[in-house]
């Protein structure tokens, strides 16, 4: 799911590193509107949309470490390696419609 997000959305994930890494203490705030820019791109993709379904409290989980440790993200290596663990296992078409064959019009 990360490589297919990767492949799909390069140029924002990259955008967005960049900034995180310029901003460790507001990237939060500072980097917000690139963020949002990398769930547009990867909710297109039918694997991102069901990992995002899939594995939901794991995500919830790291993106509630992240808030409550601003510019400190090695604290949440935990909660970051359950939502790995949890893409990994996703077994891609589990879920009617998330198959283009299904819906030909994607």
């Amino acid at each position: 799911a990360l490589a297919a997000t990767a492949r799909r959305c390069g140029p924002e994930l990259e955008r967005y590193g960049r900034c995180v890494a310029a901003s460790p203490e507001s990237w939060p705030r500072d980097c917000h509107g690139l963020r949002l820019g990398i769930a547009r791109c990867a909710s297109a993709h039918p694997l991102i949309r069901q990992i995002r379904r899939d594995c939901a409290d794991s995500l919830g989980a790291f993106e509630r470490c992240l808030r409550e440790h601003p510019g400190e993200a090695a604290e949440c290596g935990g909660s970051v390696s359950a939502f790995l663990l949890c893409a990994q296992n996703v077994t891609p078409g589990d879920n009617p419609g998330d198959n283009p064959r299904d819906n030909p019009g994607n």
